[in-house]
This record gives structure tokens, C-alpha cells and sequence, in this order.
């Protein structure tokens, strides 16, 4: 009786494994950040993006890293109002603070690869 239990299971086992997939995740290096020597890489399944009513937006994560060793995880949030210029907070920043993003931000750039948007940048600033 049990081996037509394991016999079973097996059989469902090769029918179903092909339907099944496997999604892996991938830290992507970005940037070197020499004045704090750190890494930044990008955890691609957490890019998000996305318009609103205000304008367009995309929501990224990544790994901040030190001499090997993971200094912290970092979310950004960057945004774009009508004609103006990109913006970002992170949640390391206080909250109700925005920023200008300013050229070259390679995480930014990373995100408006994955959203297929364009860019251009006037002044050091990025604008669409």
C-alpha cells in the first residue's frame, strides 16, 4: 500500500515539476560609492513603478555594502510632478524630506532602464 502511495506521489511529482517555475531573485551591483566605500546593489524583485494622478514613480531597494559586509538596506522612492524635476526619499531620511536627484545617480538610472522610461539630464538634474 505504501508503495503505491510513493509510486503516486512520484508520478504527480514529474506530471506537475514541469508546470512549475522558479523565479530567482538578483542582487545587481549599481555603484561604488568612493567617498564612503561602499557598494550598492540593486534587489531587482523589488523594483516597483507605476503613474498616479501626480505623475510617475518608482519604488527600489538595495543593499548597502561595506568591505563585504552588509551595512544596511536602503528604499528609495523616486517621483516626478508634471514638468519638474525628479525627486527621492529613502527610508533613512526624515520623513516629509524629498530631494533632487542629481546626475549621475546610478540607482535611479537602474529603475528608469527597468520602467522603459526616458530621461534627460540639464543642470546636473534629471528630468523627463
Amino acid at each position: 500500500m505504501i508503495s503505491k502511495i510513493l509510486v503516486t506521489i512520484m508520478l504527480l511529482g514529474s506530471i506537475l515539476s514541469p508546470l512549475v517555475s522558479t523565479v530567482y531573485a538578483t542582487d545587481v551591483w549599481v555603484a561604488h560609492e568612493a567617498s564612503e566605500n561602499t557598494d550598492i546593489y540593486i534587489m531587482d524583485d523589488t523594483f516597483s513603478c507605476g503613474v498616479s494622478k501626480t505623475g510617475k514613480w518608482f519604488d527600489i531597494s538595495g543593499k548597502i555594502v561595506r568591505n563585504g559586509k552588509l551595512k544596511e538596506v536602503k528604499t528609495w522612492h523616486f517621483s516626478k510632478y508634471q514638468g519638474n524635476m525628479w525627486r527621492y526619499y529613502s527610508n533613512t531620511m526624515q520623513r516629509g524630506h524629498d530631494i533632487v536627484v542629481g546626475a549621475p545617480n546610478r540607482v535611479f538610472e537602474y529603475g528608469m532602464r527597468q520602467a522603459n522610461w526616458s530621461y534627460e539630464i540639464r543642470n546636473r538634474f534629471y528630468y523627463y
